[in-house]
Order: structure tokens, then C-alpha cells, then sequence
């Protein structure tokens, strides 16, 4: 019997498990590599995840940052000028140390300053030539509307708060001054003056002088014959007025001529294009160079701010007696520029007053540290222009036109103020009186430029003609460097609302025009932060 030596089926059996073992722990290590992988590929896909939230957060951040630069410099820029001002004025400087301390400030606002002219009559010869004369009369006659109704409601809210408040009633009997004998100054000679502002009689002469009424002293010697035929010389002293000229830009006539010279060259539109042109293009430029200068806004308001508080003479003792003052004057200029205009722009344009008060906070700290509406002019147009897609026909017009004109704030603050030198100067007025002071309040405040403490002047000439002391004008004066300051925010504030509210009621009646190179276009490419 032969053997053989062969596997036996047990033996091939597990040569064969031997091997699937083998193959399985391959298998599974493949597997395991593989599962390996895909975690570490799970792990790569994460944090690739978390890197671009990262970096998305990081560049909203970024976007954030630069969009709202120059808005946290200002505020840098506000906060430096009110440290720098309490502390140097502690260390008593004198003229010198104060015209340095300033210098910064005076100028910037000399650049701000230099554009706002060129600026002006650009824009409104360009928005006037590109409007049929039909639309030119309703853009005018809403934004005048606009201007009165609100100079009329800030009046009347000045009047409120000034009997609610009651700041004048705070002062002893003993404290009582006098009135004065005299007044230099007439009513009708602000209305006079206004009038003859709108109609320059020199173009050239109107960039650099406006007429104003003065009144001056004349000797008139008088020879006086008595009943013993003894002549004696007498002389006697009158008050004569004239007008004359002084230092300062017309603002209302050359938007006046600027209106006329638009509307004539839109009836001969496509004869005088290039002159069209040139205008748009000059405003394209201005615009350009305030996105430049712009950003010298933090040490201008700081040196600015700075200045005003080194200059005021006992600072703590103003505004521990006129804290009722400051109440009823700034608190009431920031309720209304916070509660009443944004109601009238919910009722006439159905926008957002929050996102409206975010969008108007750059011209209002440009306005904050000149304490002037014609420095933040060109903000407003971009503003109104990028955030709204207002027209520039209407933004160009409208604007300048406000800054002239519409000055809400600085009616509240004309009423409130004479009526506080009335209740100061314990001067009961009748229902007559208020109603002059609300009417001339309103009138007034159409005719005073649009530079610092300009309102004050209307306060001095409406106390004149009720009869009411001006002695007490030292006392405003002494917080007049924050309520300039918080009236005039007021009005930008009421300039974007009525350049809004037009362009409402005006946009279906303008002209739907296909240009594309208008200053709309091309402030898109001036990044102006």
C-alpha cells in the first residue's frame, strides 16, 4: 500500500483560512487607513470651514472698520479737542498760546471753505440745466414749502419748551437790569438786506461782499438864536442808516443767478452743452478734493472744539446757572432733529428714521466742530446721492438751497432765547407779543447767514423791536459755543430730510433722463469713506 503525501482536507482548509485571514486583516487594515483618511479629510473640511467663517468675520470686521473710519477719528477728534480745551485752560493762556491752539482748525475750515463756493454754483447751474423749467418751479416751491412749515414748527416748539421749562424764572428780583434807551438796529433791516441779497447787482462782487444796513453817527451843528439875539452853536448827534458792503460771500444771490443761468441753458440745451459740461465736470472735481481734505475733519474739530473752550471765561459757573437754559435750547434742538423730523420723514417718504439718523451722522460731525452748514454741504449731496439715489438735479438744488435758507434749529433757539430774556428780565408779553416774536423768529431766521453765531444776531434785533433788554446777551454768549454747535446740527439734519421729502414728491414729474456721466456716476469712483 503506497502513501501519499498530499494535504488532507483539514489541512487545505486551514491553508485556506490562513490565507483569508491573512487577506481579512489586509482588508481591514485598508479599512482602517481608509477610514483614517476620510477623518482626516472630515478634519481638513472643518477647519477649512472655520478658517472661512474666520476669515469672513475678519474681513466684515475690515469692511466695518474702513467704513466707519472716519466717523471714529471725528469722535476721536471731538472727545481729544473737549480733553485738550479742559485741561490747557486750567494754565490761563494767553492770546498767543490761543491763536495756536486754533490754527489747526482755522485752517481747515479756510479748505473746507474754499470749495464750498465753486461747489455751489456747479451744482445748482448743472441740476437746473438738466431740468425742464416746469420741474425747476416744483422742485422750488416744495423745498420752500418744506422750509417754512419746519421753520414755523421749530418756532413753536421753542415757545413750548421755553413756558414749560420756564429758564429765565430762576433769577432774584435783586439781579433786575434795566433795558436800554437806544436801538441802533430795525426789523426791516434784515428783511431789506435779504431782499437786496437775492438780487446782486455784481456777479463778481457777490462771491466776495453782501450788502448789509450799518448806522453811524453824525455831528450836526445847530446854531440856536435866543430871544437877546445871543447865538449859540449846538450840536446835535442822529443816527444815520446806509447800506454798504461787507466781507462775506453771497450765498442766496449766486444761487439765484446760478438757477437763472441753468434754466437759460436748458431751453438751449444741445447748443450749449460744453458749457453744461464744464459744470458737471468742475463739481466732479470739488467733490474729488473734499473727499481729500475731508480727513484732516478730526484735528480741524479737535483744535476747533479745543479753542472755544479755552476762550469761554468761567466755564463751570455758565453752565450751573444756564443749565435750564442749555435744556430748553440744546435738549430741545436735539428732540426735535431726534423725535419730529424723523416723524415728518416717516410721513412723507415711508423710509427707515433709524437707518435715516445713521446715514445723516457723518455731515452732523462735520457740522459739530465749525458750527457752520456749509461745511458738511458736499457729504450731504454724497449722501443723498449713494445712500438714497436722489437725483442730482434735485440734491444739487435742494441742498445749497436749505443751507441758505431752512433753519429749523436756529428758529427754536431765536424763540427760546427771547423768550428767556423776557422771563429773566421779569417782562410779562401778551398773546400779540408771542405771535410777533413766532413771526419774526421765522422771518429772521430766513435772512441770517449760514456761519457761527449768526443767530445771535437775530436775537439782538428781535429784543429791540419787543423792547427787552440785550444786557443779558453775556449770559447766552457764554454757552453759545455748544448751542451754535447743536443748532446747527439740527438744520443738516432738517437740510437731508426736506432734500428727501422733495425728491419724493417731485421724482415723477422730472424728466427721465438717459445721461450717464452725470456727478451720480462718478462719485462712485471717489471713494469717500
Amino acid at each position: 500500500m503506497s502513501i501519499y503525501k498530499q494535504s488532507t482536507p483539514s489541512s487545505k482548509y486551514k491553508k485556506d483560512t490562513t490565507n483569508i485571514t491573512g487577506h481579512t486583516d489586509q482588508m481591514i487594515k485598508l479599512f482602517q487607513t481608509d477610514n483614517v483618511k476620510d477623518e482626516q479629510h472630515e478634519i481638513a473640511a472643518d477647519g477649512v470651514q472655520t478658517w472661512k467663517k474666520v476669515s469672513k468675520r475678519k474681513q466684515k470686521c475690515v469692511r466695518w472698520f474702513k467704513d466707519n473710519l472716519f466717523l471714529l477719528l471725528t469722535f476721536v477728534g471731538i472727545i481729544a479737542g473737549l480733553l485738550i480745551g479742559l485741561t490747557v485752560r486750567t494754565a490761563h493762556p494767553g492770546p498767543d498760546a490761543v491763536v495756536w491752539i486754533g490754527m489747526p482748525g482755522e485752517l481747515y475750515m479756510r479748505m473746507l471753505q474754499a470749495m464750498i463756493l465753486p461747489l455751489v454754483i456747479c451744482t445748482v447751474i448743472d441740476g437746473t440745466a438738466n431740468t425742464d423749467p416746469k420741474s425747476n418751479g416744483r422742485i422750488t416751491l416744495v423745498t420752500m414749502t418744506y422750509i417754512i412749515i419746519t421753520n414755523a414748527l421749530g418756532g413753536i416748539i421753542g415757545i413750548a419748551l421755553c413756558y414749560i421749562i420756564s429758564p429765565g424764572s430762576t433769577r432774584a428780583d435783586d439781579e433786575w437790569e434795566p433795558p436800554p434807551d437806544t436801538r441802533n438796529l430795525q426789523t426791516l433791516d434784515i428783511f431789506a438786506d435779504f431782499i437786496r441779497n437775492i438780487f446782486p447787482d455784481n456777479i463778481v462782487a457777490a462771491t466776495m461782499q453782501m450788502s448789509q444796513t450799518k448806522y453811524s453817527v453824525k455831528e450836526i451843528a445847530l446854531n440856536n438864536n435866543d430871544s437877546d439875539h445871543h447865538a449859540t452853536n449846538v450840536t446835535s448827534f442822529h443816527l444815520v442808516k446806509s447800506v454798504t458792503s461787507v466781507s462775506g460771500t453771497n450765498i442766496l444771490g449766486l444761487i439765484v443767478i446760478s438757477a437763472a443761468v441753468g434754466i437759460a441753458a436748458s431751453q438751449a440745451k444741445d447748443k450749449v452743452q460744453p458749457f453744461i459740461d464744464f459744470f458737471n465736470a468742475g463739481a466732479r472735481i470739488i467733490f474729488l478734493l473734499f473727499s481729500w481734505v475731508k480727513w484732516t475733519t478730526p484735528v480741524g474739530v479737535a483744535s476747533l472744539i479745543a479753542r472755544a473752550l479755552v476762550t469761554v471765561d468761567n466755564i463751570e459757573s455758565a453752565f450751573s446757572s444756564m443749565g435750564l437754559f442749555m435744556l430748553t435750547t440744546s435738549g430741545g434742538c436735539l428732540l426735535y432733529q431726534c423725535t419730529i423730523l424723523p416723524i415728518i420723514l416717516v410721513i412723507m417718504t415711508r423710509r427707515n428714521p433709524f437707518k435715516f439718523l445713521t446715514h445723516v451722522v457723518k455731515p452732523w460731525m462735520l457740522a459739530f466742530g465749525p458750527a457752520t452748514s456749509t461745511i458738511p454741504l458736499p457729504e450731504m449731496i454724497r449722501v443723498s446721492e449713494e445712500e438714497y439715489r436722489v437725483d442730482p438735479r434735485v440734491a444739487g438744488f435742494t441742498i445749497p438751497f436749505c443751507v441758505t435758507l431752512n433753519r429749523d434749529g436756529s428758529c427754536l433757539f431765536i424763540s427760546a432765547t427771547c423768550l428767556f430774556v423776557a422771563q429773566y428780565t421779569r417782562t410779562s408779553l401778551d398773546t400779540g407779543q408771542i405771535f410777533t416774536l413766532g413771526i419774526l423768529s421765522i422771518m429772521s431766521s430766513l435772512a441770517i447767514p449760514a456761519v457761527p453765531s449768526s443767530s445771535v444776531v437775530a436775537v439782538l434785533v428781535i429784543l429791540g423791536s419787543l423792547g427787552l433788554s440785550t444786557h443779558s446777551i453775556g449770559l447766552i454768549m457764554a454757552v453759545e459755543w455748544l448751542n451754535d454747535r447743536i443748532r446747527t446740527t439740527t438744520n443738516i439734519v432738517s437740510h437731508m430730510v426736506a432734500t428727501l421729502v422733495t425728491w419724493r414728491l417731485c421724482r415723477d414729474s422730472l424728466e427721465k433722463t438717459s445721461r450717464t456721466d452725470h456727478i451720480n456716476d462718478n462719485i462712485k469712483d471717489i471713494e469717500i469713506l
